[in-house]
């Protein structure tokens, strides 16, 4: 499968995706994010989930993990909906989404509805290597769920989000149903 993703008629929706990365780098920095953690600390990796200056700020960081999701989400939706597309053209679509997802994120509008509707209480919005770090992690979940098969990739994206309710007390759709309809009773469990 991966030698027929890698062929020569699947060059332009990959050079396409590439495009739409820059795209992505480019708009994050006319929107004023920064580059890396603007503490200066320059580790790839925080552990850092709640109530951190470091979160999002660096490369991978635990909510990578719903990035992670996010490509194999997006799999699902774009077999389902282009269902005679190739498999690189699912692809770009899945990384336009989400590159696309991680602009959106980072307005103003986003940041404050994440403040108010979360226990992330201290999120100013992700670092521009963040957001690179996030399109990659799409695209390794997108490839995940590729290699899977839509039954076993469903059981990874369970597997995960039950792994990240207790690692961090959150996750892709807990996160998701937090910026849609805030719970209390959530907030308070992910803050204790």
């Amino acid at each position: 499968m991966t030698e027929k993703f890698l062929s020569k008629q699947n060059y332009l929706p990959l050079v396409l995706s590439v495009a739409v990365s820059i795209l992505m780098v480019v708009l994050l920095y006319f929107q004023g994010r920064f580059w890396w953690c603007k503490l200066g600390d320059y580790a790839i990796y925080v552990n850092e989930a709640w109530n951190s200056s470091h979160t999002s700020q660096h490369f991978l960081d635990p909510y990578t993990f719903t990035h992670i999701l996010h490509g194999v989400l997006f799999f699902w939706l774009a077999g389902l909906i282009f269902p005679k597309l190739s498999a690189a053209w699912k692809f770009f679509i899945a990384i336009s989404v989400e590159a696309a997802w991680e602009v959106l994120e980072n307005t103003n509008y986003v940041i404050d509805k994440y403040r108010e509707n979360t226990a992330s209480l201290d999120y100013f919005g992700d670092s521009i290597l963040n957001c690179v770090g996030d399109l990659f992690a799409c695209a390794i979940g997108f490839w995940i769920a590729l290699k899977l098969g839509w039954w076993k990739s469903l059981i990874f994206f369970l597997l995960v989000e039950i792994l990240l309710l207790l690692w961090i007390r959150d996750g892709l759709l807990l996160n998701i149903l937090m910026l849609i309809y805030p719970l209390d009773s959530v907030k308070n469990w992910q803050m204790s």
